[in-house]
């Protein structure tokens, strides 16, 4: 029998030595599969889903884009106009305290949120008015009544401003000419620098 065992010793040997070589080389070739990148089969899949991607599923994309575009502008607007009135509210206090210069300041500050709110223009048209700055005024109405808008006063308002414009131009003429005759007349002189002023730009 021990001429057996010696015989069966390097049979088993062999055979675990065989073993273990079957079990690398299953090892061996199962991870590369599982870690390996084959790069050009990816360029390969991204060309046929551009190819895949037909012109209907590009103009669907391009649609749900546009729709999206749309609504944040919309919501954009509506920030822009909710600002927008803020600063009219705060510009409306500010005129009725008398603070007419900050009134001012938040009417401009709203026209770059809402250029087409009426009452921006309204409001900065009467202070204007109020402080003798009658080419100021008439323009900031003269923009407000273009704006839709359900006030009936605006026109009326422009068409006594206009009254007014024609005749400090007259007399702003009959002062020049006052002034040019009598180099002297300090009245005249004062009168015609404050028409100037009131319709400065």
């Amino acid at each position: 029998m021990p001429e057996m065992k010696g015989n069966l010793m390097p049979i088993i040997k062999a055979a675990i030595v065989i073993t273990l070589l079957l079990v690398a080389a299953y090892m061996i070739s199962e991870v590369p599969t599982s870690t390996f990148i084959d790069f050009s089969s990816v360029r390969r899949n991204l060309g046929t889903t551009a190819i895949r991607t037909g012109e209907s599923e590009l103009e669907d994309e391009l649609a749900s884009a546009t729709e999206s575009i749309e609504e944040i502008q919309g919501r954009n607007k509506y920030v822009n106009e909710s600002r927008a009135r803020q600063y009219v509210e705060s510009a409306t206090n500010d005129y009725y305290q008398g603070s007419y210069e900050e009134a001012l300041r938040r009417l401009e500050r709203a026209r770059i949120y809402d250029p087409s709110n009426y009452s921006i223009f309204k409001l900065s048209g009467q202070i204007f008015f109020e402080k003798n700055k009658f080419r100021k005024a008439f323009n900031d109405w003269e923009r407000a009544n273009q704006l839709p808008n359900d006030d009936r006063t605006i026109s009326r308002d422009l068409d006594v401003l206009r009254r007014l414009i024609r005749y400090s131009r007259t007399e702003m003429d009959r002062l020049q000419r006052t002034v040019n005759k009598e180099p002297d007349n300090r009245v005249a002189r004062a009168r015609l620098k404050e028409l100037e002023e009131q319709m400065r730009d």
